[in-house]
């Protein structure tokens, strides 16, 4: 696998944002991600970063994340559908997460078919551990429910304390 640069795109100007759109867009139900305008808004937040991923200037995918005082929170990370299952998702990740010195947090959909066993397998094959924390993610629309989502952490398990700090990220400044 070649090497992959890094590029981090600051807004809705840059060159290889059409490219990261329409990888979120293909990868998440409107229920799990933005639409256009609260992108725009989201990019002026400092703790969030999107870091695309560029292999000879092709984007081969990217990880959206927040950088929290005492956590990273992954909120979306996709490949581009039509290289998936080649080994670009860890050859992404597990290079971002060993590199960071406090916790990683990320959430999936609770384990009910063949799918969402592998996304766990994938996500545990690279060292995160599930948490027992009842987790709703608040919408990302008014019209939307809260989403029950399974908490994953790397390199362990989160106590009480950071798990409530983590929720409390998530509502009064991942969606407001």
């Amino acid at each position: 696998m070649d090497q992959l640069k890094i590029h981090r795109i600051k807004n809705e100007e840059d060159q290889y944002f059409a490219e990261f759109w329409k990888i979120y867009s293909a990868s998440f139900p409107l229920n799990e991600r933005r639409v256009s305008n609260q992108q725009t808004d989201v990019f002026k937040k400092q703790e969030y970063q999107v870091d695309i991923y560029l292999s000879d200037k092709y984007v081969i995918g990217f990880i959206a994340f927040w950088t929290a005082k005492d956590f990273i929170y992954i909120e979306h990370l996709a490949i581009a559908p039509e290289i998936r299952s080649n080994g670009f998702g860890s050859a992404i990740l597990k290079p971002f997460i060993e590199r960071e010195p406090i916790p990683v947090i990320l959430e999936i959909e609770p384990i009910i078919n063949d799918l969402t066993r592998r996304r766990l397998k994938f996500y545990e094959s690279l060292g995160f551990v599930q948490n027992e924390h009842l987790h709703y993610q608040p919408p990302y629309h008014t019209s939307d429910q809260p989403l029950h989502l399974v908490i994953l952490t790397y390199p362990n398990q989160i106590g009480e304390d950071l798990y409530r700090q983590f929720a409390q990220f998530q509502k009064n400044t991942v969606m407001s």
